[in-house]
């Protein structure tokens, strides 16, 4: 079944408290120092400029179809803010998982519904899938849950059982998704932790022949497969899902036979288009595989003559849901107030990144990594072994380890769980932060986007 988000409607005029409390938001968030709002504080200024900024205004919205594949060991908490946020403006759009269900009165499809008995019988990642359709979560307890939420991200993704399952969505969503709207110009596959910039992924394909068969993503490499990454949004046109889905069909067995040898569903996905005759067209950095605030802007993912930061900005990966929120408020803010200018990884980085950064914040891991050992254990101590360094930008203390770095990062909140955990605490050489924000900007020929 197909989830279709309404156009947004006039909103209802808030509280009289609610709106002193948002003139009180809107008065102290000026954009050269614009702060990450709270949950609360995002909808009480969304509510009230989301009628200032008509979906309408993105032009293009009609010709794209959105795959947004979950799981149901996170559509409950990942779900929810993409409905109110990413989704808000699209009038064509489809969620699917590897359980049915409804999520804040939006239907939730499966995937997974129509692959083969035999297949469903012959491998063990389904065993998940079968417990989870006889019985829904409660099939699995919560201490399992829990451990699979906190599972951490690998070079071959994680180990739970809805990761391993999650391979065998690609395919068969493709052809979901075209019998769904098989007149879209565009099909974008997203996940519940990326975030798109719509405005200027519109404005990128707008710029594209979409009767082409074109296959665009950040690049990856498994093996001998080149393909695009699923986590910052795959961009397919329909001629070359036509292709992948016709393809598909006539060689059923072998990419079923394919994705159970395989780990990566995004790479099957991949290889089943080059065998349709659809090369990927690189497409980082206008695609990004990392949040911007953990993003090394001095990275060249395999072409030394692109830099991420002079380059327009489509789409970001890893997000939590209220990072979403952030990254959703910030964008309409800058829509609103810088109507004709789009968005690059540098304006994001100055305005919503940069102003976070501060001189010290204890508990926070800015995710420097090269180590040293520090005599008396202090930031203090850490921060002079950095300045001691000429191109280094920022250190971490971790107990008594010093860790420093060349590159720029904001990081994340880490927070201590016990008294036997290890506190981290973060510091920036601000002068040499604001130096380099300097640099990137000087760097910057005219670069826009990556085209075929």
């Amino acid at each position: 079944m197909l989830s279709i988000s309404p156009w947004p409607r006039k909103r209802l005029i808030f509280s009289i408290s609610l709106l002193v409390s948002f003139c009180f938001i809107a008065l102290r968030k000026d954009l050269s120092a614009i702060e990450f709002p709270s949950e609360w504080e995002y909808w009480a200024l969304r509510n009230e400029e989301v009628t200032d900024l008509p979906c309408a205004s993105l032009e293009g919205l009609g010709d794209v179809f959105v795959i947004l594949k979950t799981g149901a060991n996170e559509a409950p908490e990942k779900l929810p803010v993409h409905l109110r946020t990413t989704l808000d403006c699209i009038p064509h759009y489809g969620i699917w998982s590897d359980l049915e269900e409804d999520i804040s009165g939006h239907h939730v499809s499966n995937a997974l519904d129509e692959v083969d008995p035999e297949v469903l019988a012959g491998y063990e990642d389904f065993e998940y899938y079968r417990r989870l359709q006889e019985q829904g979560r409660d099939a699995f307890s919560a201490d399992q849950q829990a451990k699979w939420a906190n599972a951490q991200n690998t070079a071959s993704g994680r180990d739970t059982p809805g990761w391993k399952l999650d391979k065998w969505k690609f395919l068969p969503l493709a052809d979901k998704a075209y019998r769904q709207r098989p007149e879209a110009k565009w099909f974008i596959f997203m996940e519940c932790d990326t975030f798109i910039i719509w405005k200027n992924l519109l404005a990128w394909l707008s710029m594209m022949d979409s009767s082409k068969p074109l296959y665009l993503g950040h690049q990856m490499r498994v093996g001998d497969v080149v393909f695009a990454y699923g986590g910052s949004g795959i961009v397919i046109s329909n001629p070359a899902m036509k292709a992948l889905v016709e393809y598909r069909a006539a060689n059923l067995k072998f990419y079923d036979d394919f994705t159970g040898q395989h780990w990566a569903g995004d790479s099957v996905l991949g290889k089943a288009m080059l065998d349709a005759g659809v090369q990927l067209t690189w497409s980082w950095p206008t695609l990004l595989g990392d949040a911007v605030s953990e993003l090394d802007f001095n990275s060249t993912f395999g072409n030394a003559d692109v830099h991420p930061w002079c380059y327009y900005a489509t789409s970001y990966h890893h997000l939590a849901p209220l990072e979403v929120s952030q990254y959703d408020a910030f964008e309409r803010k800058w829509r609103k107030e810088n109507a004709s200018t789009l968005l690059r990884h540098g304006d994001i980085f100055r305005y919503f990144v940069l102003p976070k950064i501060q001189p010290e914040i204890a508990d926070w891991d800015n995710l420097s990594a090269d180590e040293h050992d520090s005599e008396s254990g202090t930031l203090a101590d850490c921060r002079s072994i950095c300045e001691s360094q000429s191109d280094c930008v920022q250190f971490s203390l971790t107990d008594r380890t010093c860790r420093t770095s060349k590159v720029v990062k904001l990081g994340h909140h880490r927070q201590q769980q016990d008294l036997a955990s290890e506190r981290v605490s973060s510091g920036w050489m601000m002068e040499r932060v604001a130096a380099f924000v300097d640099e990137m900007n000087a760097s910057c020929q005219g670069e826009d986007w990556m085209l075929p």
